[in-house]
């Protein structure tokens, strides 16, 4: 029988294996244009949605909510942080941009999640894609409930 110990390293190890082939897809998306495109795709909702004109600040959210759609949470995070300083008008207050930011992030919309499901294989599940339809579908209603409550907050202030 395994040790809590030797389970622990075991899964940071797993863990750290999809980290870092995700890591290296968004690398070579980023290196390849994908990532701008994307951008230039997206650039009216990301302006809509956060209430940004900046290209740059676009592309940082869009990137950051690429890598939060593939499940990549810890991929997603320094793009965000630029992006926010990139928003922050240095009054201390939060703008709508960052707020919306705050909320996408924290509402977990992905498509694949992949370390809920790398936990799941790792720990000998028999199906552990069985749960990308149900997390979709409640992170989709959250992210959508959260956008709801910051559109109505900010109106349409940037």
């Amino acid at each position: 029988m395994a040790t809590a110990t030797q389970t622990a390293v075991e899964l940071c190890i797993s863990l750290t294996s999809v980290y870092a082939l995700w890591l290296g897809v968004i690398n070579v998306a980023k290196n390849c244009g994908v990532v701008k495109a994307l951008s230039r795709k997206t650039k009216k909702l990301t302006k809509k949605l956060f209430g940004v004109d900046d290209d740059k600040i676009c592309d940082n959210l869009s990137l950051n909510l690429s890598a939060n759609l593939l499940g990549v949470g810890n991929a997603s995070t320094p793009p965000a942080i630029v992006a926010t300083k990139q928003m922050d008008k240095g009054d201390g207050k939060m703008t709508k941009g960052m707020a919306m930011l705050f909320v996408t992030n924290a509402c977990g919309l992905q498509f694949l999640p992949t370390t809920t499901t790398g936990i799941l294989a790792s720990l000998g599940s028999a199906n552990p894609t069985s749960i990308i339809l149900p997390c979709f579908l409640t992170s989709l209603t959250t992210t959508l409930v959260g956008i709801l409550l910051v559109s109505l907050l900010y109106g349409d202030k940037k």
